[in-house]
């Protein structure tokens, strides 16, 4: 079984790293896993995700040989987190944004969750940030099988705000969601003041009404399938 990363990042070349470091560093080793960045064409600090400060020089220095970085015109992380989606090998597939955690063994624990399942499914996690009976999926992680069902990751309606909700809803009204609230993956937020906020955070926030009217148009429609 494969597992892989959906890594979008922008401007934050260094947690980015970090942020993958620290994911592979909480794995068992024995599950493969695959690591898939996806930036932004009008990023200026793509060229930063690739190197690393030395002695107060930069030098080039790759995220891993599981790790490959796609460069896009996107403009949303909607856009980028489904690019890298298309090209995903994983028969799970995670949103790995770059303010989340994960506890350790995590790969163990979810191919555990999906081993025996043989249909579209996506499981809901503990963030540690909201409660878990609100009905959002801040860091969705689902099957293979459900990515081709929707032909999606995030529905591509939306930019950033309330799509989160939304594959909730579509996954909840149509029998595809797994309660886990046993696995934590803490979200570090600025909302629990675990994260600075930064130009990035800011960015996703300005699709507010977007995603609002998005939203009220999907659920009047009843959050169909494709």
């Amino acid at each position: 079984m494969i597992i892989t990363l959906l890594h979008p990042s922008r401007s934050r070349p260094q947690k980015s790293r970090e942020t993958y470091e620290y994911w592979m560093s909480q794995t068992s080793g024995t599950v493969e896993i695959e690591h898939i960045l996806s930036l932004d064409f009008s990023d200026p600090f793509n060229e930063d995700y690739s190197m690393v400060e030395k002695e107060g020089e930069k030098e080039h220095k790759p995220f891993g040989k599981n790790s490959h970085t796609i460069i896009d015109h996107n403009d949303c992380v909607v856009e980028a987190t489904n690019q890298a989606a298309k090209l995903a090998k994983g028969d799970i597939l995670i949103y790995l944004s770059d303010d989340f955690k994960c506890p350790k063994n995590w790969d163990l624990l979810l191919v555990e969750k999906f081993k025996d399942l043989n249909r579209p499914a996506l499981i809901k996690v503990d963030d540690c940030l909201q409660k878990f009976h609100v009905p959002v999926l801040t860091i969705p992680i689902m099957n293979s099988l459900l990515f081709k069902k929707l032909g999606y990751f995030w529905h591509p309606g939306y930019r950033s705000m309330f799509v989160d909700e939304d594959l909730f809803w579509v996954c909840e009204t149509n029998g595809f969601m797994i309660y886990a609230p046993d696995l934590q993956f803490p979200h570090e937020h600025p909302a629990n003041g675990k994260a600075q906020s930064d130009e990035t955070y800011k960015r996703s926030s300005a699709n507010w009404d977007q995603g609002k009217a998005m939203f009220a148009k999907r659920k009047q429609e009843g959050f169909k399938l494709p």
